[in-house]
């Protein structure tokens, strides 16, 4: 499962033609620049991105989205909340 910045991050690279800046990213995204490099590590370690920090310009989003997100069991309706 993907946190909030990666998540909030593959959405922002896979919106754009081009690979934006660090700085970009962190103003887009509403992050510092050391949370983005966090959340671009992590997104390549699950395979989510092709990412060299040296070739920054190079990067590549694979999967733009969660393989297995959180689905609930049973949804709980309000007529049946005590």
């Amino acid at each position: 499962m993907l946190d909030d910045t990666s998540r909030k991050l593959l959405r922002i690279l896979d919106s754009h033609s081009y690979v934006p800046a660090i700085a970009e990213l962190a103003r887009k995204a509403g992050r510092k620049q050391w949370q983005i490099k966090k959340a671009l590590k992590d997104l390549a370690d699950k395979d989510h991105i092709d990412y060299d920090p040296n070739r920054h310009h190079e990067l590549k989003v694979v999967l733009a989205w969660e393989i297995d997100p959180i689905i609930p069991q049973q949804t709980l309706k309000w007529w049946e909340h005590d």
